[in-house]
Order: structure tokens, then C-alpha cells, then sequence
């Protein structure tokens, strides 16, 4: 089965984490204790980005001498320093950062904030790579509901995403994920490859950022007091599927929409910790989030977490929860 983890000519999976063995038993287990660089050799990031000028072979023109290779100033491919593998071809702009760089970021945090590692990998060869981090926040929505704080850095070697640290959340009941800056996107620290990583902005950012923990807590407590119609259901639910063509058109029939249909059913019971929710708004939500994060059709189990923290699941969760505010 081919995964979007990372996997070794050896079969190596580029993936590190403590705890329960996730996605089909790939990566490995480490101690809660475990240093830096345990983590940077269990979870495959004990290489670097290196850079090369691109250049071309010229052939044989019209019976001339063939021009050999030529240079194409101003760019560069960056490949692997242990596989010579190529990650992409970017500017002389460009500011790769090193995978140990995502772990040494959390150093400080480990030592100092009470943060624990929990998970750290590479995704498509090494073109993204990502950090997961308990920040030792805790609450309960409800009794017995309880939610996680933690903090996500990705970066990518392929221009396909920004440097960027977001708090996330984690329902312990079904291991939901959600997104702390779903609506104020200044919990959310972005920049793209043309600076250098700086460790020091994002961490003055995370100072006031932990914080919104509480921010995030009031609004699911709030959603969960919010008692939510099969029709009122029903109609969001189909504002966040459907396309605009099917919205309008009266002959589609959106009941057999694969992804309504899963929805809605988890909506009323077959989601994990539905019995802690009702018929809430909270429990509409995490119907959601569990579909994106468990459910939707993916070729893997770890494409589906590529997408749920970096695709059109992560949008379509952010997207339901200002749309359950709204009204």
C-alpha cells in the first residue's frame, strides 16, 4: 500500500511518536523523555536540504556540435543530502528549513513550557515535514468530553505550504482535530520561504497564542448548550459539500451525496462521544471533524491526515465552525 509517510528504500517510515502506534503501525515509538536527537533519527529528519544550480543538456543542433550542459541562472534544486533525491526546483530567493530546525523549535518549549513532543515526520519523500506537540492544556466541554491543546509546525521543501504554527485541538473521545485559530487567525504564525525561519517570532506569537485555549473552550461550550434541527442540520450540512450547481439545481439529489450522507449519520449517533453531545451544535461539529479526520475517501490513512491538517478538511472544518457561530 503506497502512504504519503515518508518510506525508505528500506522501509524506514520518516515518522516518530509516543503513545498508541498510529496509521497502520508505521513510524516509531518513542519515551516521553526522549531528547532532541532520538527524535530527529526515530523520526527520519536526521538529513538536510541542499541546494544545486539547475542545469540543462543542450543536444546536437541541425548537425552542430552539441552545446553540452547549460546553466539556468537564478535556480536552484533542492534535494535530499542523503539520497541525492530532488524535492523541488525553487529561486535563489528561496529559504528552505531544515528539518532538524522543526525539532529544535521545540526544544526550548520542552524544557522550559512543559510542551511534549507527540508526533514529528516527513510526508511525500521529505517535501513537508511536521511536529505535533503537547502544550498541557486540558478542559472538558461536558462530562467526560474532554479536549487537548496542541501545537502543530509544518513547513514543505516544495513551495506546496508555508512555514506555519497553529495551535490545534484534540477530542480524546474519537481523537478529533480542530483547529484553535479557526476564526482569529492571529493564534495562527505563517511566513512564507522568502525569510529565514525565525524560532524567535513565532514564540513571542505563542506567548498570547497558549491563551486562546480558553478562548476555544467558552465557544465549544457554547456550541454544545445549542440544540440543533434535523432540517437546521440537514441544511448546513449541504452548504458545506455541495457545490453552488448543486445547490440550485432541484433535481439533484443531495441525500445520496456521499459525504452528506456520512455526516448527517454521524451526526445522529454513529460519531464516537455522540452520546456526550446530542443533538448540538458541538455535536455537529465534531461530526464534521470526525468525517475529515477518519472517514473521507482517502487513498491512505495518511493522505487523509495530510489533507485534515493541510487540505479542504482542514478548510471545511474552519468553514462549519463559522458558519455554527454565525447563526
Amino acid at each position: 500500500m503506497a502512504h504519503e509517510i515518508t518510506i525508505r528504500e528500506d522501509g524506514y517510515a520518516e515518522m516518530a511518536f509516543v503513545g498508541g502506534t498510529p496509521w497502520h503501525g508505521l513510524g516509531q515509538e518513542l519515551q516521553a523523555d526522549a531528547d532532541m536527537d532520538a527524535w530527529r533519527v526515530a523520526a527520519g529528519m536526521d538529513w538536510t536540504i541542499e541546494q544545486a544550480p539547475v542545469q540543462y543538456k543542450v543536444p546536437t543542433i541541425h548537425g552542430a556540435e552539441p552545446f553540452g550542459f547549460c546553466k539556468y541562472d537564478g535556480r536552484f534544486v533542492q534535494y535530499r543530502s542523503d539520497t541525492g533525491m530532488p524535492l523541488s526546483v525553487v529561486s535563489e530567493r528561496y529559504k528552505p528549513v531544515q528539518p532538524h530546525e522543526v525539532l529544535s523549535f521545540f526544544d526550548e518549549l520542552v524544557k522550559e513550557a512543559g510542551f511534549r513532543l507527540h508526533t514529528a515526520g516527513t510526508l511525500f519523500g521529505g517535501k513537508r515535514m511536521w511536529a505535533l506537540a503537547e502544550t498541557g492544556r486540558f478542559g472538558e466541554i461536558s462530562k467526560d468530553d474532554g479536549v487537548g491543546g496542541f501545537l502543530l509546525l509544518s513547513t514543505s521543501a516544495d513551495k506546496s505550504l508555508a512555514t506555519t504554527a497553529r495551535f490545534t485541538t484534540v477530542r480524546v473521545v474519537c481523537n478529533n482535530t480542530l483547529s484553535l485559530a479557526a476564526r482569529d487567525k492571529s493564534d495562527c504564525v505563517s511566513f512564507t520561504h522568502s525569510r529565514a525561519f525565525d524560532h524567535e517570532l513565532i514564540k513571542r506569537k505563542l506567548g498570547t497564542a497558549v491563551e486562546s485555549f480558553g478562548a476555544f473552550m467558552e465557544m465549544a461550550q457554547h456550541l454544545r448548550k445549542q440544540r440543533v434541527t434535523q432540517d437546521a442540520a440537514s441544511a448546513f450540512v449541504r452548504r458545506l459539500v455541495l457545490s453552488n450547481e448543486q445547490l440550485v439545481d432541484p433535481d439533484y439529489n443531495y441525500q445520496k451525496n456521499r459525504a452528506y450522507a456520512k455526516i448527517i449519520n454521524l451526526f445522529n449517533g454513529e460519531a464516537r462521544g455522540a452520546e456526550l453531545v446530542g443533538d448540538s451544535k458541538w455535536g455537529l461539529l465534531n461530526a464534521v471533524t470526525e468525517y475529515y479526520d477518519h472517514h473521507m475517501p482517502a487513498r491512505t490513512p495518511d493522505a487523509r491526515l495530510n489533507n485534515a491538517w493541510f487540505g479542504n478538511g482542514e478548510a471545511n472544518k474552519e468553514a462549519m465552525v463559522n458558519m455554527l457561530l454565525a447563526a
